[in-house]
């Protein structure tokens, strides 16, 4: 199925700015004064790849990529998970 013009540039319009976004997230993961900042930057930045992906499953026409970014999206939540309880118990300091 052919997406349309109008649908294929407002999708590279949004990954112009998901990458903005992933670059400002990158510099919150190197840059965070805390763990926890640290984590909820990574968790943003996961996200944000995962819209990557679903764009360009939109703007190739390709439903593969759609099951790949849902597999991230299932890892990267558990991680999310062990690492917000990890913080919790106060492993990290």
């Amino acid at each position: 199925m052919e997406a349309s013009p109008i649908l294929i540039s407002a999708a590279w319009l949004a990954g112009g700015i998901l990458s903005v976004g992933m670059v400002l997230a990158f510099i919150r993961v190197v840059a965070g004064p805390t763990l926890a900042d640290r984590v909820v930057a990574m968790d943003a930045l996961a996200t944000m790849i995962i819209g990557a992906l679903v764009l360009i499953s939109i703007i190739t026409g390709t439903a593969l990529l759609l099951d790949i970014a849902l597999a991230i999206a299932l890892v990267v939540f558990l991680g999310t998970i062990a690492l917000a309880t990890t913080i919790e118990r106060g492993v990290f300091k």
